[in-house]
């Protein structure tokens, strides 16, 4: 039996390019994976596929982990099968990566406990049958994505203190990409105040552009984001963001704003992870 860890993303910045012919969208952003992770454990067994999910309740057939072990054994012709354990830490629905990085997880996992000689190249053209952000997490640290968010540039990104905040829900990533489509997008004057504010401060190291196009539609759809957003913008930090399509947001910290931010956020009985990013 072996053990793994599924590591979840932020994205630093998206910008939503146009949409494909195909119906996906290219987008730019930048990943970087953080130390909130899931956990899957591995043990062979004489045939078929399992999944035991503490914290996840779905069908078998709809379940990520099941759909790429079954690529994988069908890809590599393996006769024997597989039980897998997870637990969920990483919130499902809040722009994580959790159920991309548990995918990954599973073809590196699966790698191992087989003794597959396949290269992390080959695993990541086989992860695009799987979803469009999974081929990252294969190498996981720090990546600029375009495209579908499968063309990768990695690069060496310097260890970050973060917070994030998890509202309690979920939201689709196909709802806000359609929400998108079909938004007329105008510049919202309390956005704008607030990007504006973290402009005029300079901060030394990595500049990124930080804006995120789906909180126009997202924050718009539910402002407690935006006030817990305003209130940790209020506490010093420079940078507060929506992660990909929500419902987290991150906040960049350091002593000073990390004691400020737990806090409020501990004052309002909000749920919150710290911490940092990996390479």
């Amino acid at each position: 039996m072996i053990a793994s860890k599924a590591y979840a993303k932020i994205n630093i910045g998206l910008k939503i390019v146009g949409k494909r012919d195909d119906g996906y969208h290219d987008i730019e952003t930048t990943l970087a994976t953080v130390n909130l992770s899931d956990s899957i454990t591995f043990e062979q067994t004489k045939q078929g596929i399992s999944v035991e999910s503490q914290g996840l309740e779905i069908p078998l057939e709809d379940n990520l982990c099941y759909r790429t072990a079954d690529l994988f054994m069908h890809e590599h012709g393996i006769a024997k099968g597989v039980r897998m354990r997870l637990i969920k830490n990483i919130p499902v629905g809040g722009g994580l990566g959790g159920g991309s990085s548990d995918a990954a997880c599973v073809l590196k996992g699966l790698r191992r406990l087989y003794n597959i000689k396949t290269s992390d190249e080959e695993l990541m053209a086989l992860c695009r049958e799987i979803g469009t952000d999974v081929p990252f997490f294969i190498k996981g640290g720090a990546a600029y994505a375009r495209g579908r968010g499968d063309m990768l540039t990695y690069f060496k990104l310097p260890r970050m203190s973060l917070i994030i905040y998890y509202p309690g829900y979920p939201i689709s990533t196909e709802w806000a990409y359609k929400e998108h489509d079909n938004s007329i997008l105008t510049r919202e004057p309390t956005l704008d105040k607030i990007s504006e504010e973290g402009k005029k401060k300079k901060k030394k190291g990595v500049s990124f552009d930080l804006n995120n196009d789906f909180e126009k539609v997202v924050l718009k759809k539910h402002p407690d984001l935006l006030d817990v957003k305003t209130n940790l913008v209020a506490c010093g930090i420079l940078c507060v963001s929506l992660s990909g399509s929500g419902s987290c947001l991150f906040a960049l910290v350091d002593d000073r704003t990390k004691q400020k931010a737990v806090r409020y956020l501990e004052g309002i009985g909000a749920q919150f992870f710290e911490v940092k990013t990996i390479h």
